[in-house]
């Protein structure tokens, strides 16, 4: 198939260089549906911080202004790679996109299926679409609802790909204090503050634990304030953005995900990789990678002056029982492999795009 991938955002070159979220599924898809047969043709805002990578995946690149919904030198650019590399399907990954794709659309002389990727929280502005895929089932439900059919709204994970010679990451004993750990955007919706006044309720049973969070954003100081607050200050570090993942896996024995919305959660996928304990929210994508009590241990994030001492009760099940903890981590790495390497994802995405070509608009 010839598919054409592509998504409008703004992280320009003068700002983070890091590839995360969003681009980095963008990169991800394409990469995966070349290594499945495809031929891909990339499209993004004209000097994006990912511009390099897109590349490296052996993808085509066009490059866009999408100044406005209404930058008519843009859509034709599109149409023109319509009519030049004539593809079979277009996968949309931002609102921008489709709008983009529709217009395009009508220059040429053939109905090419469009599939809007939702990465968020309002999946019903991609409606439009004629596929729409989402990362949890809570949000294509609603998308069904909203009218759309149920075999046009339909569900596909994030994905990582474990590093080359990848081997499995042998976990010790739990370490005295207990060693927790979070990844993640410093945000208030992720509810780190939480594990923080878990730490002083363990404290008070006489259990001491120290907590690191790989991340930046606005939350920094807030929460080092907390700390302080909690008399925790010397058991609690933000690292910063943390790339070398298996020390930082290798130096915890619990990771924690106790965000109060969180549409898929990638970072549950980076500790199932590396064989560490989870604990982490019911939001809506946690509660649909993790069974509770089977690979992982979930709380309620909807009473927030409960969730700390819910939290608390989970780190010391797992701290009194770690051949439970174990049995956790293992049928977590099991489930990985099976569920969500970039080799499954990617052959379930191309097979999506074979059927949105076979069945038409």
């Amino acid at each position: 198939m010839k598919i054409i991938n592509i998504l409008f955002n703004y992280k320009k070159a003068t700002h983070d260089k890091r590839v995360l979220g969003v681009e980095r599924c963008f990169i991800d898809y394409a990469k995966q549906l070349i290594s499945n047969g495809d031929e891909v043709f990339s499209v993004v805002k004209s000097n994006m911080v990912y511009r390099d990578e897109v590349k490296k995946t052996g993808s085509g690149l066009l490059e866009l202004p999408a100044f406005s919904q209404g930058d008519i030198f843009s859509i034709l650019r599109l149409a023109i790679l319509f009519f030049t590399f004539r593809p079979d399907v277009i996968i949309c990954h931002s609102g921008r996109a489709m709008s983009f794709a529709r217009v395009a659309r009508l220059f040429y002389y053939r109905k090419i299926p469009i599939i809007a990727i939702d990465h968020g929280i309002n999946a019903t502005k991609f409606l439009k679409a004629d596929y729409i895929l989402t990362v949890n089932s809570y949000f294509s439900k609603k998308l069904i609802e909203a009218g759309k059919p149920a075999d046009r709204a339909l569900v596909i994970p994030n994905m990582i790909e474990p590093p080359q010679n990848f081997s499995p990451l042998v976990k010790q004993s739990f370490r005295k204090p207990l060693k927790l750990g979070s990844l993640g955007r410093l945000y208030q919706e992720k509810f780190f503050d939480k594990t923080l006044r878990a730490m002083a309720i363990l404290r008070n049973r006489g259990i001491e634990c120290e907590y690191v969070i790989g991340g930046v954003g606005p939350m920094e100081q807030p929460l080092n304030a907390l700390a302080q607050e909690l008399g925790l200050e010397k058991n609690f570090k933000i690292l910063g953005w943390t790339d070398d993942k298996r020390n930082f896996f290798d130096a915890i024995d619990i990771f924690i995900l106790p965000s109060f919305g969180e549409t898929f959660g990638i970072v549950l996928l980076e500790a199932m990789l590396y064989s560490t304990p989870i604990i982490t929210s019911n939001s809506w994508g946690p509660d649909e990678i993790i069974a509770e009590g089977i690979d992982g241990l979930k709380v309620s994030k909807d009473d927030a002056e409960a969730m700390p001492r819910l939290l608390a009760d989970a780190i010391e099940r797992l701290m009194n029982d770690q051949e439970f903890a174990k049995k956790l981590a293992t049928k977590a790495y099991e489930k990985f492999f099976a569920n969500y390497t970039a080799e499954m994802v990617g052959k379930r995405l191309h097979e999506i795009c074979e059927m949105a070509v076979k069945k038409g608009v």
